[in-house]
């Protein structure tokens, strides 16, 4: 699936897509970011399993972040999940309104999908 224009539209750098059935994690990068350590950790030193364990049990998405650099990871389907990595401003209520918007749009992407 060919991302680009969703992550033109959104603001997103880098988006990774976690496959646990296949183990294979998918990147689609057309941004910058200032930095890259978080890429780095919960994708390049990591791989499918713990990348789509990495929300957690309890949420269908978690966010994370180092400075103004963000990363949405959501669990799409049982085997399925989708991380985002964007550079933001934005902090508080604004961000995490911003961020629960995006996960009902990358969700969206993916509706029919197994």
């Amino acid at each position: 699936m060919d991302h680009v224009p969703f992550m033109r539209e959104n603001g997103i750098a880098a988006f990774a897509e976690a496959d646990r059935s296949t183990g294979v994690i998918r990147v689609e990068k057309i941004g910058s970011l200032e930095y890259w350590s978080l890429f780095q950790e919960l994708v390049l030193y990591s791989d499918a399993d713990r990348l789509y364990e990495s929300t957690g049990d309890e949420f269908p998405f978690r966010i994370w972040g180092q400075g103004e650099i963000g990363c949405l990871v959501s669990r799409i389907t049982e085997n399925l999940a989708a991380a985002l990595f964007f550079n933001s401003e934005l902090s508080g209520k604004a961000q995490i309104d911003w961020i629960e918007e995006l996960d009902k749009k990358v969700r969206a992407l993916y509706e029919g999908a197994d």
